[in-house]
């Protein structure tokens, strides 16, 4: 008679959950439960209890503090120390940064992640600092800084293969890359201003899509999990900003220029680029959103506003199928929200005003819990089933 999960080890119950699911089969299980065996034989008995959320979130709080307090100790000391001290004391501050890091590896993993994020972050703004000390240009440090920042934190992630030195390369590369794009169009169209800014909003919108759909399988690996993350933190604003750049088109139609051309081949290429890399073949959804982005651009500029409402409910309903056929709950999750969103934007936009006070009210109560009833209906049927493991 097989123990019951409850009596398990952490790993054997998610293995007993793997193989009741079919992802691995009895053959697969006995391996790893001889070679987890076999490792844990070899080691001496001694169990490291995991970090509950309050001391993780100490740990991150401590590590804000720290960043903010080495910033401030330097910008007080800053007109009293010659350039060549002060830039000893930042390239110091990094090493000693990086050195407790490395010195709290075994002791406390996640201190070690934290100081490492902390010493990578102050690179950064020991580099522009260094653009300061030495009257560079802001073009130097637009062109140059964010590159040699973007390069630390590679090399962080390559020696290290920790979260946070990935969440600062998924944010620097991107933004160092539309600088340079930037600063090289403006030098050959005198109206970039004009234009620039929608290209930009556009790129921003498919990268953090980019990254919030990086899992293809109910079960992520490290990178995509942290990919997600940094998608799902992106994507609120950046479909808020698509919206208002959207709604808002300049007053005359502008000429096509070739830099313009060159701005949206370069910006809607890299995102998809990129998904591609991630995702090769089932890539596809993504060019999908490609598509829907730039109808929205011409449906929110030209179209009555009901047509904008629908066309958003259409994405909405496309990220829920989309989670629905890789089993991801948070696109489910996301996309649900959307169109919640979306459905209460129009009541209030087109149904709400031409209501009275009492009727508008009432509709917005049964707005708020027929429609809040159906939408969970409908998220519970689109959630993937997980099985679950029998004693």
């Amino acid at each position: 008679m097989e123990p019951s999960p409850q009596s398990l080890p952490s790993w054997d119950r998610h293995l007993q959950r793997w193989r009741d699911a079919g992802l691995i089969d009895d053959a697969a299980a006995a391996s790893i439960v001889a070679w987890e065996q076999e490792r844990l034989d070899g080691q001496p008995a001694r169990t490291q209890p995991a970090l509950s959320w309050p001391v993780r979130l100490l740990v991150l709080v401590g590590s804000l503090l720290l960043a903010a307090g080495v910033l401030l100790f330097v910008a007080a000391h800053w007109d009293q120390l010659s350039p060549l001290s002060r830039f000893g004391l930042l390239w110091l501050c990094t090493v000693a940064l990086h050195l407790g890091g490395h010195w709290f590896a075994q002791r406390l993993p996640v201190m070690s992640k934290g100081l490492h994020a902390v010493g990578t972050i102050s690179l950064g703004a020991g580099v522009f600092l260094c653009a300061q000390i030495f009257n560079l240009e802001v073009t130097w440090s637009l062109r140059w800084g964010l590159l040699l920042w973007s390069l630390a934190a590679a090399a962080g992630w390559w020696l290290l293969r920790q979260g946070p030195q990935l969440v600062l390369l998924s944010l620097l590369l991107p933004g160092w890359l539309g600088a340079l794009l930037a600063l090289e169009l403006e030098r050959f169209d005198p109206d970039f201003s004009s234009w620039a800014g929608v290209p930009w909003v556009v790129s921003s919108v498919l990268l953090a899509l980019t990254y919030f759909t990086a899992p293809m399988l109910p079960v992520a690996d490290p990178v995509q999990r942290v990919l997600l993350w940094v998608g799902g933190l992106l994507l609120p604003p950046g479909l808020i900003v698509l919206a208002m750049a959207a709604s808002s088109p300049p007053p005359r139609p502008l000429p096509l220029t070739w830099p313009m051309l060159l701005a949206w081949g370069l910006l809607l290429g890299l995102p998809m680029l990129l998904a591609w890399l991630l995702r090769r073949h089932r890539a596809w959804p993504l060019a999908v959103a490609l598509v829907w982005t730039l109808v929205d651009l011409q449906v929110q500029g030209q179209a009555p506003t009901a047509l904008s409402f629908l066309w958003w409910g259409l994405g909405a309903m496309g990220l829920m199928a989309w989670g629905t056929a890789e089993a991801r709950a948070e696109r489910i999750n996301f996309g649900t929200a959307l169109f919640a969103i979306t459905l209460m934007g129009f009541y209030i936009a087109e149904v709400m005003g031409r209501l009275e006070r009492s009727l508008s009210l009432l509709g917005l109560g049964l707005l708020f819990l027929a429609g809040g009833w159906g939408l969970n209906r409908l998220r519970c049927s689109l959630l993937p089933v997980q099985k679950e493991s029998q004693p």
